[in-house]
């Protein structure tokens, strides 16, 4: 393959079509975070723990699709697939906007539900068709810099999200088809692609490649990596559904709300791009360590005081700490899953990782949205649990089984140096 350094057509397109779809995404997500949670206009619409109901049509999608998404990637052209489902993001995007207009909060789930539909298609192969348009000494600069301009897409979409329901929720449907459509324009600069798998066996039964992918890895590296992976994105998610629960604590109205949220997506963002310059051309497992201890700290702090001990600035700022020591925790398991699995199964590993970590969120979500109102506690405790988690994940890769981590090493630039 013809390969140009890092900015090459194909990296630039890939970074442009991730960008589109995360702010899509996360438009969405945000106006209906805040559109049913406390003091918002579709609050109550989807009884107690509404946001953990949007989280799960969220995370449900992935468990089911990824593995097929997988298959599908290491059997096609990675750019195919790219391209395809930012096809199909265009119609969703009308009926998010219908939605809207409708003024109906059902029809909007059930585009956001079609939307993490076809995200889940497109994630093995964007992460995946990394490796094969950088060379692999680049990969970790790669992922940083495509999980900073993520997060900034993220930032934006949240930030977004709330400000156009502020103004009129009809302006978030319309956002919606506007990006889709950039989004396949961008998307085109990827064509070129070879599959890598092109005689891979079909298996119709969605979770047999998941379970094939895990024989492959386990109990070795990437299957460790797997674990704190999808550990980590447990508790993120919970943490994610609490962040709108302030709202009414701090007196916030839908768009300062969102700016909240921006704040872990604008930490995250940053992390990620430190962590992979960094980086440079080695896997830094002890970041891993580092940033799941700093994360763990700052959720058991969160968990601990009150929602009015804090000003909105002073959570802002915690919150794009977490962010940060976030970013380091998932750039080096991001490298691990790619440059230590098989190119010929790579794609299958990286849905696996999505779809194991989507399962843990959505088990995650559905105990968020239960507990809270079976028992009558407040929201933001959730979010001592999850440090207590992140916390436990940070001991056992330091201290027990996960500890390959630490000194993980990919094949492809252990041989070079």
């Amino acid at each position: 393959m013809n390969r140009r350094g890092l900015w090459n057509k194909r990296f630039v397109g890939l970074v442009l079509t991730q960008f589109a779809g995360a702010t899509n995404d996360n438009i969405l997500k945000s106006a209906l975070l805040l559109a049913v949670a406390g003091g918002g206009t579709w609050s109550g619409s989807m009884g107690p723990g509404g946001t953990g109901y949007v989280n799960l049509m969220l995370t449900v999608p992935f468990v089911l699709l990824l593995g097929w998404a997988g298959q599908m990637a290491d059997r096609w052209p990675k750019d195919r697939i790219i391209i395809v489902t930012r096809i199909f993001e265009v119609p969703i995007g009308i009926l998010a906007l219908l939605g809207f207009f409708l003024d109906d909060p059902w029809i909007v789930l059930s585009a956001f539900a079609l939307l993490a539909s076809e995200s889940a298609f497109f994630s093995p192969a964007k992460y995946g068709c990394i490796p094969e348009i950088v060379d692999e000494d680049r990969v970790n600069e790669a992922n940083g810099f495509v999980n900073m301009t993520t997060n900034i897409a993220i930032l934006l979409g949240i930030a977004g999200g709330g400000i156009l329901l502020q103004i009129h929720p009809l302006w978030v449907g319309i956002a919606i088809p506007v990006l889709a459509v950039f989004g396949l324009l961008s998307s085109l600069l990827l064509r070129g692609l070879s599959p890598v798998a092109p005689d891979l066996p079909w298996q119709w039964n969605p979770f047999g490649p998941y379970l094939t992918a895990i024989r492959l890895v386990r109990p070795g590296l990437v299957w460790k990596s797997l674990l704190a992976w999808s550990w980590f994105y447990a508790a993120a998610i919970v943490v994610l559904a609490v962040i709108p629960e302030y709202r009414p604590y701090l007196h916030l109205d839908a768009a300062w709300a969102s700016y909240l949220l921006a704040a872990v997506g604008l930490g995250i963002g940053i992390g990620c791009l430190l962590a992979g310059r960094v980086s440079g051309d080695r896997i830094r497992g002890g970041f891993v360590a580092l940033g799941g201890l700093g994360t763990g700290l700052i959720f058991c702090l969160l968990g601990i005081l009150k929602p009015t001990d804090l000003s909105f600035w002073e959570l802002w700022g915690c919150l794009l700490l977490a962010g940060v020591t976030a970013g380091f925790f998932l750039i080096p398991l991001q490298a691990i899953q790619q440059l230590c699995s098989p190119a010929a199964d790579r794609a299958r590993v990286l849905g696996t990782a999505n779809a194991m970590s989507f399962l843990l969120m959505s088990i995650a979500s559905g105990l968020y949205s239960i507990v809270v109102p079976t028992f009558g506690l407040a929201p933001t405790r959730a979010t001592f649990a999850c440090g207590i988690l992140l916390l436990t994940i940070t001991a056992w890769i330091r201290f027990g089984g996960g500890r390959l981590i630490l000194t993980a090493k990919a094949p492809v630039l252990s041989a070079k140096s």
